[in-house]
C-alpha cells in the first residue's frame, strides 16, 4: 500500500520518484517517470520578460510581412492559375507527339511506364516499378517532456517510453539518457526510383515522377523469406505487412525487445496519372514547368484520370489550402508576439498566484482578439485592389475585434475583491474569414 501510494505521487509530480530503472519494488512496475521544479526570482522574471518584450516587438511585424506575402502569393498563383487554365491544351493521344504543340501548356493523361526493374540488394525484392522503399523502424526509448507552469514555479515531467520509431533517436539528448540507451539499427531506410518514365512518347522529369505516390506494401511472401541470407531469416518472422527482426534470436511482434527492427516495402508500380506541363520547343517530347505572363511556374501531376478543368482546379485548391496555412502561421506568430509584448504584467503578477494566473488569462484574451485585428485588417488590405466587396467584411471585423480588445483593457473590475465579470469572447466561424 505505501509503494502504491509512493507510485501515485511520483505520477502526480508532487514528489520527485527515481526512474523504472533504477529503483522498483517487489511485485510493483514502476513508472518511468521523473519530474524537476525550478523557480524563478522577481528580478530573473522581469529580465525575462523585458527579453520577451523586445522579442514580440520584432514577431509582430515578422507577422505582417508574412501575411502579407501570403496574401499576394495567393493572389499572384490564382492568375496564373486562371492563364493557365485558358490556354491549356488537351493531348487526345499521348502516344503521338505534336510539334504544333512545342513550348504550349499541354494536358496528358495516360499510364506513366517505365522498362526499368529496381532492386533492393539487401532484401532480394526486384520488380518493374517506378519507385521502391524500404522503411524501417527500430524499437527504442522515446522521451516525452511536458511542461506546466504556475507563477514563478515551473515543473517539467519526463517520461520514457520503448516505441516503434523510424531512424534511430538519439538518447544523448534525453535529460536522463543512463538506462535509456538506444542500440544501433542494422536496417535503414532507402529509397530506389527509375530514371526513365514516360508516358506514351513523352518522357517525364524527376519532378513529375516524384509526384507519383499511389504505392502499396509488397507481401512478404514466403518465397521472398526464404530467399533471404541465413543471418536474417533465422532471426526474423513475418507478421502483417512487416518483417520483423531481433538481433537476440527470432522475435515476437506481441512483445518485442529494445533494438528490435520491423521492415516494411512499399513500391510505385506504372499507373495512370493526369499532368500539366509544358512541352519543350527544342524537344517536344520532353516536359518541363509553363511559365505565364505573370512568372508563375505550371507543371502538375496527379495519380488518377482527371480532365484539363479537373487538373486545375486541384491546382488552385492546393494554392487555397497554402493560404490558410500562412494565414494560421502569422496568426500565431502575432499572437505569440503580443502575448510577450504584454509579458512585463504577468511577470509583475505572478509574485501572487491567484492574480498572476487571471492576470495571464486577461492578457491571452487581449492578445488573441489584437492578433484577430492584425490579421484579418492585413488580410483585408492586400484584397482591397482585387476584391474589394470582400475586403470590406473583413475591415469591419477587424475594427469590431480592436474596439473588443479597447473595452476590455479599460473594465473594470466588481466590488468583491479577486473576482472580476467577465464577458464570453466573440467565436468567429471560418466564414467570417476571407475564403
Amino acid at each position: 500500500m505505501i509503494a502504491r501510494f509512493l507510485m501515485h505521487l511520483s505520477l502526480a509530480g508532487i514528489t520527485n520518484w527515481p526512474s523504472a530503472d533504477q529503483q522498483s519494488l517487489p511485485g510493483i512496475i514502476m513508472s518511468d517517470v521523473f519530474t524537476t521544479t525550478q523557480r524563478t526570482g522577481f528580478f530573473s522574471r522581469i529580465k525575462n520578460a523585458i527579453f520577451g518584450t523586445f522579442l514580440g516587438l520584432i514577431m509582430v511585424p515578422v507577422s505582417v510581412g508574412l501575411l502579407s506575402w501570403n496574401e499576394y502569393r495567393t493572389i499572384h498563383r490564382t492568375h496564373g492559375l486562371n492563364e493557365g487554365a485558358k490556354v491549356v491544351e488537351s493531348v487526345d493521344d499521348p502516344n503521338s507527339v505534336s510539334r504544333d504543340l512545342a513550348g504550349s501548356l499541354i494536358h496528358l493523361n495516360g499510364r506513366a511506364d517505365t522498362q526499368e526493374r529496381l532492386r533492393d540488394d539487401i532484401f532480394g525484392v526486384e520488380e518493374n516499378a517506378i519507385r521502391l522503399k524500404r522503411k524501417t523502424q527500430m524499437y527504442q526509448w522515446v522521451e516525452e517532456k511536458r511542461t506546466r507552469k504556475n507563477g514563478n514555479t515551473k515543473k517539467t515531467t519526463y517520461t520514457y517510453n520503448k516505441e516503434w520509431e523510424s531512424g534511430r533517436v538519439d538518447h544523448g539528448g534525453f535529460k536522463r539518457p543512463e538506462g535509456h540507451e538506444n542500440p544501433s539499427a542494422r536496417f535503414s531506410r532507402a529509397t530506389w526510383e527509375a530514371k526513365e518514365v514516360n508516358l506514351g512518347a513523352y518522357a517525364l522529369n524527376a519532378r513529375l515522377i516524384g509526384s507519383i505516390h499511389s504505392g502499396e506494401h509488397v507481401a512478404w511472401s514466403q518465397e521472398i523469406v526464404d530467399a533471404l541470407p541465413q543471418d536474417i531469416r533465422d532471426h526474423s518472422v513475418v507478421s502483417q505487412d512487416y518483417l520483423y527482426w531481433s538481433k537476440a534470436g527470432v522475435p515476437n511482434p506481441e512483445s518485442p525487445q529494445l533494438g528490435d527492427q520491423r521492415i516494411q516495402l512499399n513500391i510505385v508500380r506504372p499507373t495512370q496519372v493526369s499532368l500539366v506541363a509544358q512541352s519543350r520547343e527544342k524537344d517536344p517530347t520532353q516536359l518541363g514547368p509553363f511559365k505565364t505572363t505573370n512568372g508563375e511556374e505550371l507543371e502538375r501531376l496527379y495519380v488518377g484520370d482527371f480532365s484539363a478543368a479537373e487538373v486545375f482546379e486541384k491546382m488552385q485548391g492546393e494554392n487555397n489550402m497554402w493560404a490558410w496555412i500562412f494565414r494560421g502561421i502569422g496568426f500565431a506568430v502575432s499572437l505569440i508576439g503580443f502575448s510577450m509584448i504584454m509579458g512585463v504584467l504577468s511577470a509583475f503578477a505572478d509574485s501572487l498566484p491567484f492574480v498572476g494566473s487571471m492576470t495571464r488569462s486577461i492578457i491571452g484574451f487581449v492578445a488573441f482578439l489584437l492578433a484577430i485585428v492584425l490579421t484579418t485588417l492585413t488580410i483585408a488590405f492586400a484584397w482591397v485592389a482585387v476584391r474589394p466587396l470582400l475586403a470590406i467584411p473583413l475591415i469591419v471585423v477587424g475594427i469590431g475585434a480592436a474596439i473588443m480588445a479597447w473595452r476590455s483593457s479599460r473594465k473594470k473590475p466588481t466590488s468583491q475583491p479577486g473576482f472580476a465579470k467577465s464577458e464570453a469572447p466573440a467565436v468567429l466561424s471560418a466564414d467570417d474569414l476571407v475564403r
